[in-house]
């Protein structure tokens, strides 16, 4: 009877200690997106910066949907709370002035591209920006 009185405190101690020393899994998962310029669609180019960039579709929820630019090294970035396959479309207008200021073109560019985040991971994804139009 004396062992089961000494025995049972370190049984509890123990299974109490495992339960509140579990590791804390880090579920961020964020995205990369990196957009250049492409003539053909196959091969890069230059950075592309300011893209515009829509991540999800209206009917996603809130968590799973995003918006922004690129900076000037062409590189978006977000964090998402939870995994998912997420569509992305990268869109850029280009405009050329002339010396008066007036706008003398207009070349536009898009990129689309389907990204998969993960649990405590980066991934990073390229889009090509081909002109469209």
């Amino acid at each position: 009877m004396k062992k089961i009185r000494f025995i049972i405190p370190i049984l509890v101690a123990g299974i109490l200690i495992f339960a509140f020393s579990q590791c804390k899994k880090n579920h961020d998962c964020t995205m990369h997106i990196e957009c250049y310029y492409s003539d053909n669609g196959i091969d890069t180019g230059a950075v592309c910066p300011k893209v515009h960039i829509v991540v999800g579709k209206p009917e996603y929820a809130d968590y799973a949907r995003a918006d922004g630019y690129t900076n000037s090294n062409g590189v978006f970035e977000h964090v998402f709370p939870y995994p998912a396959l997420l569509d992305v479309v990268a869109s850029k207008a280009d405009t050329t002035y002339d010396e008066e200021g007036n706008i003398s073109d207009v070349k536009y560019y898009t990129g689309a591209a389907q990204v998969q985040v993960n649990d405590g991971e980066t991934t990073s994804k390229t889009i090509l920006m081909v002109r469209t139009y």
